[in-house]
């Protein structure tokens, strides 16, 4: 037999060995599930050929899955099944992991899918991605480091910061800022969902807030000096940082000088880990005359138990949604005057507002625009888990080690919960019976986000700031109003994934 015959003889033998494999293990797979409806893809949930590969029907569900399909398309379809990977079940209810009126996930029955966070490995062995003990020894350090000193100093910092940036614009004349993710942003490098929701932008004001009360340095909204030593500002070497934080995970450290941009990268890098050097004395004065978070983190100890420095790179806190909340503000001015007349009243009351006299304007502001719009958990052991609606409501069994994907963009869109799920009515959150189980932005239970205050003074802040001197409109010369479109496909239309938040003008 000739030579090319026999290697297409092997080929074809290997490819019918492999299609057979393949099928029985979809086969095993569908009857995982007892065959419940779901979504049949090539490669089905694969972090990496769904990052790769837009969206194909039967071959991957590509980016932004959970924001294209929100609550409207699944249906009663709650499996994924692919021949790449194992079955998945997708929930769109967090108490179908821990049971009516539960606040916390099951520990016993569900944890981290722990190959996702991978490569967050990088960043040292954080808060993030560790388990069991381990877990329980950093969250027990860190905790006191979010505290209500460094809370007022979050607060003090994002409100002067929105100060300084009024003052740049001179008389409390109409202020154009032509783009508000341009004027008011610097460009960053973040994880793909984050990525395609806010188009590779954070806030100038995250940087500086962050700067200041999250690493202790004294910026300011303009241009700082550059200090002696170096080639870049701190916010500046923070903003690179940024977005250069995955360089470190794929280059070595010969590769650093082939471009000019990644030497730069490097410069940042070494800036802002130079901190990690102070000497346990300048340390122990930086914790007492400080609050900021790294100071606080760096000397973090449980009895004689100091973090790791590398344990220390992976708490940073994140950006928010700042310029998602103006856009949508500015369609909806009904719900702008509201806030608006709220801080008035509160301003009233109390005169200049600080966080603790000003907490209800951040749930009246602030709809449901997660960052994060899926959790991907693993079965610990054999469980079951109850998906879907009454009357239409099936246990599914769930055998160790599957994992179950907890999408928080079809919860938070869910009509089962929410009356007009895309309409942005911040109203919804004053009812004091509303549903706080379909609404978990943050998550839920021990394994919620640690940095979540942070995040929502900083938010509140800059809002009550802003919007006791400026009303927020739309430009429509960069926003264009089309025909016959409601004011809830408006509304949809500046935080579809793909776009970044449009112009604004801003009115004193």
């Amino acid at each position: 037999m000739p030579l090319q015959h026999l290697i297409v003889s092997g080929v074809s033998a290997y490819l019918l060995v492999w299609v057979t494999t393949r099928w029985y293990q979809v086969r095993w797979a569908l009857a995982q599930v007892g065959n419940y409806p779901g979504e049949r893809t090539l490669f089905g949930f694969s972090p990496h050929w769904t990052n790769i590969l837009p969206h194909i029907p039967y071959v991957t569900i590509g980016k932004n899955y959970s924001w294209r399909t929100k609550y409207r398309e699944p249906g009663n379809k709650y499996t994924r099944i692919s021949i790449s990977v194992p079955p998945n079940v997708l929930s769109y209810d967090f108490r179908s992991l821990c049971g009516e009126g539960a606040t916390s996930y099951p520990r016993n029955n569900f944890g981290k899918k722990m190959e996702y966070y991978a490569m967050l490995k990088g960043f040292g062995n954080n808060i993030l991605i560790v388990e069991g003990e381990e877990w329980k020894r950093q969250r027990r350090i860190v905790s006191p480091a979010f505290s209500d000193k460094n809370n007022h100093l979050v607060w003090e910092a994002a409100q002067g910061f929105v100060e300084q940036m009024m003052d740049s614009w001179g008389s409390r004349q109409s202020t154009i800022l032509h783009d508000v993710s341009e004027d008011l942003s610097l460009p960053v490098w973040c994880s793909p969902p984050l990525k395609n929701v806010l188009g590779l932008k954070m806030f100038q004001l995250s940087i500086c807030v962050i700067a200041k009360a999250g690493l202790g340095q004294n910026v300011s909204w303009g241009r700082d000096r550059i200090p002696s030593g170096h080639t870049l500002t701190f916010k500046d070497a923070l903003a690179t940082f940024a977005k250069t934080a995955h360089l470190p995970l794929i280059l070595p450290d010969w590769a650093w000088s082939l471009r000019r941009s990644w030497n730069e990268a490097k410069h940042a890098h070494e800036m802002l880990n130079g901190r990690r050097g102070l000497s346990e004395g300048e340390i122990r004065d930086a914790v007492t005359q400080k609050h900021d978070l790294f100071s606080q983190l760096l000397y973090a100890r449980d009895a004689d138990n100091m973090l790791e420095e590398d344990e220390l790179i992976g708490h940073e806190t994140t950006a928010h949604t700042l310029a998602i909340i103006l856009a949508l503000l500015a369609l909806y001015p009904q719900a702008q005057d509201k806030i608006v007349k709220q801080v008035r009243e509160l301003e009233h009351e109390y005169g200049k507002l600080v966080g603790r006299n000003s907490w209800r304007v951040y749930l009246y502001s602030i709809d449901y625009t997660n960052q994060v719009p899926m959790i991907p958990k693993m079965a610990t052991a054999d469980t079951t888990l109850m998906v879907g609606l009454p009357p239409d409501n099936r246990t599914i069994h769930v055998p160790k080690s599957m994992t179950v994907h907890i999408q928080l963009t079809g919860l938070h869109y869910n009509p089962s919960y929410w009356e007009s799920p895309e309409e942005f009515d911040p109203e919804r959150f004053m009812d004091p019976h509303w549903n706080r189980d379909a609404f978990i932005a943050f998550s839920l239970g021990p394994r919620a986000c640690i940095g979540r205050r942070f995040a929502e003074t900083s938010l509140v802040a800059e809002l009550v700031t802003l919007l006791s001197n400026y009303k927020v409109s739309i430009d429509e010369s960069r926003f264009r109003l089309i025909n016959g479109e409601s004011i809830v496909e408006q509304g949809i239309r500046p935080i579809r994934p793909t776009y970044d938040c449009y112009g604004a003008k801003i009115y004193s």
